[in-house]
């Protein structure tokens, strides 16, 4: 249905029930329009510590005790990942029962994800009309805009807090949803008001670190921003990148020893940040002395800096080892922290020339190496999970998570991996998966990358057929690694997908073929089962 575009409220979206896609809480569209209830923010903007006065409204629904319940036992354990933030941990639950904006969404959230499991296991299921489900979440949808209301009106700090959490919430319904365009949105609305409300004290590498109050609160929203950020800017995939990251104010200690998995991942992505800044300076650099392939020393220096810091990770992570194991029984937490810092090792050797593909030749042991420990997670997991993927576009819920997992690492090696063996390993892992990871949609990814493969090589490797016929959890031999080189001019060198905004059978991408400068190209893929 669409949008009527109605002021104050969609007439077409609240007429029959349903939440306004149009422009959502940030103004217009679904914006409750009947009488507003009195919201509950404390005055000095804390939280209430447990159990705090939402558990009243709670214990009068019975319904709604239950999806809280499926959030608490499922929801919040399953979706947050393998890197948990204190978001999940603490805070969310603390103010969701503290502020009906934030439970309502909670509650939202809950019933997503506990339909998509039990669609997910009962395929008749996803045919029938809308079931209590999908009206609850409706429902729930509706009245955490409804409350949301007083907040944008006060515009104090408290009242953007509880906003900021919402939003944060939204973001996650949304993902899981398949609304990713919805989802980006509410993300960058979220990030625009702590750049309005916040005033930045330093630069560092292109992160900003914005000066936040002394409330932990504060500094567990940054980090939960701070994470949806990044796996926008990683899903990109191209050599433009927002430079600005908000970031906490104190700096960074030096750690000699990991004691959680979280600790090193915060690193990690902060290392990142700092490989996307590079590449966009190196890619300005480039064009605007016209494809000089010399660097200015202060983008030399801060490739050697990034280099050393990754060293330093990994020495450390060495370290910490045996530390983490005993919170990791199955190895998957390690291996995909190898996984990202490898992959961050060929972006930032690949940042200081973003026009030549070629520099993705020299990282064939290290894609053999993604691809192997991704495999290794595969063999794993399908011992542990013996049910069939859903046909289709349909994405097991069970298996889906908000952070991010093992689909970005397979996804980069497919697309910048020219070893026809290797990046058909990674293509063939996404398709064998059947989950959303955050933005990631691992039906999708396959899809993609398969495709650009399809552009790249054409007929250029025409007796392969027989050689492709392997098993997913088998390593390549030395002969598959003996192709010839694909040719420059076949490679492409940016993938920019266009964000769809409920599921389709098809998604639209555009990419570069030949130059830096070169127009883009549009091209179309059907969305297959995974």
């Amino acid at each position: 249905m669409k949008c009527d575009e109605g002021r104050p409220a969609c007439l077409r979206c609240v007429s029959t029930g349903r939440v306004c896609d149009g422009y959502g809480i940030w103004g217009g569209g679904g914006n409750f329009y009947g009488h507003r209830e009195s919201s509950v923010v404390s005055k000095d903007g804390s939280i209430t510590p447990w159990p705090p006065t939402g558990v009243s409204i709670l214990a009068q629904n019975a319904e709604e005790s239950r999806y809280f319940e499926w959030f608490k036992c499922r929801t919040s354990k399953k979706l947050a990942g393998p890197f948990r933030l204190t978001f999940w941990e603490t805070l969310l639950f603390q103010a969701s029962l503290n502020e009906p904006a934030i439970l309502h969404a909670v509650l939202t959230l809950s019933s997503v994800h506990k339909k998509g499991v039990l669609d997910s296991t009962d395929q008749s299921r996803n045919a029938d009309p809308p079931d209590e489900h999908e009206q609850f979440m409706l429902q729930h949808y509706l009245k955490a805009i409804h409350h949301l209301q007083p907040h944008f009106e006060a515009r104090d700090k408290p009242a953007i807090r509880v906003a900021l959490i919402t939003c944060l919430v939204f973001v996650c319904i949304e993902f899981l949803r398949g609304h990713f365009e919805t989802a980006q949105t509410h993300l960058d609305n979220g990030l625009k008001v702590f750049r309005e409300l916040q005033i930045p004290s330093d630069v560092d590498h292109g992160v900003i670190n914005l000066k936040s109050s002394a409330e932990s609160t504060d500094d567990w929203l940054v980090e939960a921003f701070c994470r949806f950020h990044f796996q926008v800017e990683l899903f990109k995939q191209t050599y433009r990148h927002t430079c600005t990251f908000v970031q906490p104010l104190a700096s960074e200690p030096l750690i000699t020893v990991f004691r959680f998995a979280r600790e090193a991942w915060k690193i990690l992505e902060r290392l990142f940040n700092r490989i996307f800044y590079l590449t966009e300076l190196c890619r300005k650099h480039r064009v605007s002395n016209h494809f000089s392939t010399e660097l200015p020393s202060g983008l030399v220096r801060l490739h050697q800096r990034i280099q050393e810091e990754l060293d330093q990770w990994l020495h450390t992570y060495e370290v910490s080892v045996k530390d983490m194991q005993g919170q990791d029984s199955d190895g998957f937490v390690r291996r995909i922290l190898c996984e990202y810092h490898t992959m961050a090792g060929i972006m930032a050797d690949a940042s200081l020339r973003p026009d030549d593909e070629s520099v993705f030749d020299s990282h064939t042991e290290r894609f053999v190496f993604l691809t192997n420990q991704s495999a290794y997670m595969w063999k794993t997991r399908r011992s542990a999970h013996q049910d069939n993927p859903l046909p289709g576009r349909i994405s097991s819920m069970a298996r889906s998570i908000i952070d991010m997992g093992w689909i970005p690492p397979l996804y980069y090696t497919a697309l910048k991996c020219r070893v026809h063996r290797i990046r058909l390993h990674a293509i063939k892992l996404l398709e064998s998966a059947c989950h959303i990871e955050g933005i990631w949609d691992s039906n999708v990814a396959a899809c993609i990358t398969r495709k650009v493969m399809e552009i790249e090589e054409k007929d250029f490797y025409p007796l392969t057929d027989a050689a492709d016929d392997f098993t997913l959890c088998s390593s390549p031999e030395a002969h598959d690694l003996s192709l010839p080189t694909l040719p420059q001019a076949n490679r492409i060198h940016e993938v920019k997908v266009i964000l769809f905004d409920r599921p389709t059978d098809s998604v639209f991408f555009f990419y570069r073929q030949k130059q830096i400068s070169a127009e883009w190209k549009e091209a179309r893929v059907s969305i297959g089962s995974g």
